[in-house]
């Protein structure tokens, strides 16, 4: 099976600004950018950018996409109406409409999707960070966030939310990598994205500490998800063969993902 391992297709229809924006400035949650246009699409529109998403996907034999899904319930709900009928499959880790704790919409997210899926720890206030945490590992299901991408940030705050997975670790240093190592953490890694804001993940110390390292190609409105054309950037650009960079769309994350999910992926 072949797997694009970190994905945001809500985001497919926007274009990109003429002015070059930050990351920050370009992503953030709640006033970046992508966020902005977001709040003002109407469902048609996400929706299509979502299906044009799936087509490239599908183009490109993509089997499962794992996809940070924006926009509380509502937002897990057109992806759901976009796979419908589709054979690609969807793991989905969905995130509160707003940057709080609510048990009840929390309960509702978990019962209709697959996990958790949130931003930098920097953008949070860390007391909601532990509530949704703690909440998903009650419901025995995927919690993941994005980690060091433009900024170095706590490794230990980080790992003491126990993430299943972490997303760029662009700003990691080796000593952050190595104590991802240990605690097992599985680090996805989407580097023409990186790329798009002049970062680079440190691939090379992840392979070197055995992290169980995967590829994703993140935002859908930087890179289109084609996850064949992400796996030949990485042979080319970081000069790995191609069965370990093969490894990283299929074997790894497949046994990574069925550990956890125990077939519970949503089609």
């Amino acid at each position: 099976m072949i797997f694009n391992c970190h994905t945001h297709v809500g985001d497919a229809f926007i274009k990109l600004p003429s002015k070059k924006f930050t990351l920050e400035e370009m992503v953030a949650p709640p006033h970046g950018y992508k966020h902005r246009i977001l709040s003002k699409a109407d469902k048609r529109e996400i929706m299509e950018g979502m299906k044009r998403a799936l087509r490239i996907m599908e183009k490109c034999h993509t089997d499962v996409f794992v996809d940070f899904r924006e926009g509380g319930t509502k937002g897990v709900e057109l992806l759901k109406k976009s796979i419908d009928g589709r054979k690609i499959k969807a793991i989905i880790l969905s995130r509160p409409s707003e940057m709080k704790y609510n048990e009840e919409e929390m309960e509702k997210l978990l019962s209709i999707s697959d996990g958790i899926g949130i931003s930098a720890i920097s953008d949070w206030d860390y007391e909601i960070l532990e509530a949704i945490s703690n909440h998903v590992r009650e419901r025995k299901k995927i919690f993941a966030m994005h980690a060091s991408e433009g900024k170095r940030e706590d490794i230990n705050a980080i790992l003491n939310l126990r993430p299943h997975f972490v997303v760029h670790m662009c700003k990691a240093t080796e000593e952050d990598i190595e104590e991802v190592a240990f605690k097992n953490i599985g680090v996805v890694i989407c580097p023409r994205a990186n790329a798009f804001f002049d970062l680079t993940p440190p691939l090379k110390i992840l392979m070197e500490k055995g992290v169980r390292t995967m590829l994703g190609t993140d935002n859908a409105m930087i890179v289109e998800p084609d996850i064949m054309k992400e796996m030949e950037y990485v042979i080319k650009k970081f000069d790995v063969k191609r069965e370990e960079a093969l490894k990283m769309i299929s074997s790894t994350p497949s046994k990574f993902f069925g550990e956890i999910l125990k077939n519970r992926v949503h089609s």
